[in-house]
């Protein structure tokens, strides 16, 4: 019972790498964002979709739960996680000025898109599908999952090295 506790705490992985980016860059997570930076209006959009999506998959994964009698906890607290995560960084695009607010929704973001992606396999896990199917299928998805958030956080990392760079040579 001990081993299944680790998938509750999955969902952390987002908000720690983007913590380790705040801690590296410290400084420059005080910087205001322009108005360009905040683009607030595409975020929301993006943001609704999703939390709409996991909304609605979380209600019907109650239902089959309760209909069905099988054992969809892990999904269900997945999809709850992405919903939360969603309408957190929905909140915070309404006020979010800062660079640090911005690594906050997103990783918020990250956060309830992992756990979309979470959910999906739980649910593979939990039928009577071949593990030669599910294996493949859970790797390439989280792969594919890792290989995004890499390259985000590599671009971030860049660009907040560049511009503490630049603030280095004005001074």
């Amino acid at each position: 019972m001990r081993f299944k506790s680790i998938f509750y705490i999955l969902p952390v992985f987002p908000i720690v790498t983007r913590g380790v980016l705040y801690l590296k860059f410290q400084k420059e997570m005080k910087d205001v964002l322009t108005k360009k930076e905040q683009d607030k209006e595409s975020h929301r959009t993006y943001i609704m979709m999703l939390a709409g999506f996991s909304f609605s998959g979380l209600l019907a994964m109650v239902v089959l739960d309760a209909t069905l009698r099988q054992d969809f906890r892990f999904s269900i607290y997945y999809l709850f996680m992405s919903f939360l995560g969603y309408v957190f960084a929905l909140n915070l695009q309404s006020y979010k000025a800062t660079r640090w607010q911005d690594q906050l929704a997103t990783a918020s973001m990250d956060m309830a898109s992992l756990c979309l992606i979470l959910s999906i396999l739980s649910i593979l896990m939990t039928q009577n599908f071949s593990p030669a199917f599910v294996y493949p299928m859970s790797i390439v998805a989280i792969l594919i999952w890792l290989i995004d958030h890499g390259l985000r956080l590599r671009f971030g990392f860049k660009y907040l090295q560049e511009k503490r760079r630049i603030k280095d040579d004005k001074n």
